[in-house]
């Protein structure tokens, strides 16, 4: 009986015993567990990357956050918008360390002497259209009216003037050039507060479904050819101070790598998967899968974010042609693009 006694009683004792180291393993796990959490999180670098607006043709960018990428490069990237004239200010200042914007004012800052350089591109085609009211004949039908054309010195003011001087009219006064959001357009076209706007891919497709057609439809080659230039132009971009380029080529090489396997997520991808993964950055675009498949079917995202000659130089004609340079700025000043290049194996 004693000796049943004392085996049941060093049973309970081993038990116990057991249980504490077990606990303690347990407990030793987690604190490992969340001190390696911990220390993947210091380990992410913070950036600040700044945008002028939402817009769907910086996808790159977009889906490489929402995918994950940016965190696999080790960094955290916060995606701010600037809603002001001088979207470049924050990046400038040294208050943000990426930009999101057009190559047009990229040039007119360059050949200023400010530190600035171009690295990516996250589009290959000029993505604006150009739509007439329906009581609009032709684009020549309209001398003395009011046209959306964005604010001056843009990419599509540089782009609205080309067209109507291919129609024959004095860009600078023949037409009283307004800047409206995309929401305020259909209404401000029926209305006839204005009688013809540019279009990106967002009020393309709401015009689109209102029953309007593209008068300049630039996803046709040869139009974008007629009107352009060239086949190609890189107008969605990243850019920086060339100076932060300079001192930080680990942190752009992560960024340019994150973005460059988005891009090839995006080339790749379903419509159906790319809307999933966009949903949350887009997610008040009531029309997103209309806009994905266009960019899509119509090959306007990078799948490699490199620059063409072509594009590069029909860049500096739409920044010459909008008044903001004088001569065409040289591509190695411009651009930089050994980060890009490397992200897609090339030398």
């Amino acid at each position: 009986m004693k000796k049943r006694v004392v085996a049941v009683m060093l049973i309970a004792v081993m038990t116990t015993l057991l249980a504490v180291g077990c606990g303690e393993k347990n407990s030793n796990q987690k604190e490992e567990n969340s001190t390696k959490t911990e220390d993947t999180q210091k380990e992410l670098e913070k950036i600040t990357v700044t945008e002028p607006v939402r817009g769907i043709l910086w996808a790159p960018v977009y889906a490489a956050k929402e995918l994950g990428y940016f965190e696999e490069e080790g960094l955290d990237v916060d995606i701010t918008a600037i809603k002001s004239d001088t979207p470049s200010a924050p990046v400038m200042a040294g208050e943000a360390q990426i930009g999101l914007w057009g190559p047009e004012m990229v040039c007119k800052l360059v050949q200023d002497g400010q530190d600035i350089q171009l690295f990516y591109t996250c589009t290959d085609k000029y993505p604006y259209s150009f739509f007439l009211a329906k009581d609009i004949k032709s684009v020549a039908d309209l001398k003395g009216t009011a046209v959306n054309a964005a604010r001056s010195g843009g990419s599509p003011r540089a782009y609205v003037r080309s067209i109507l001087r291919n129609a024959g009219l004095n860009a600078d006064g023949d037409v009283t050039y307004v800047n409206m959001d995309n929401s305020a357009v259909l209404a401000a076209l029926e209305s006839g507060e204005i009688k013809a706007t540019y279009a990106s891919p967002e009020l393309r497709a709401q015009l689109i479904d209102a029953g309007y057609e593209p008068t300049i439809d630039i996803y046709k080659p040869e139009v974008h050819k007629e009107i352009i230039g060239s086949e190609t132009y890189e107008m969605y971009i990243c850019y920086a101070k060339k100076s932060y380029i300079d001192e930080n080529p680990e942190t752009i090489q992560h960024f340019v790598n994150a973005c460059y396997k988005a891009a090839q997520y995006l080339d790749k991808s379903s419509v159906d998967d790319i809307v999933k993964t966009l949903q949350e950055p887009f997610k008040e675009m009531s029309n997103l899968e209309q806009i994905v498949k266009e960019c899509k079917d119509n090959e306007i995202w990078s799948p490699d974010g490199l620059f063409t000659d072509d594009g590069v130089k029909a860049i500096n004609n739409m920044a010459i042609e909008a008044g903001l340079i004088t001569e065409p700025v040289d591509r190695s000043a411009l651009i930089n693009e050994t980060f890009v290049k490397k992200a897609a194996g090339q030398k």
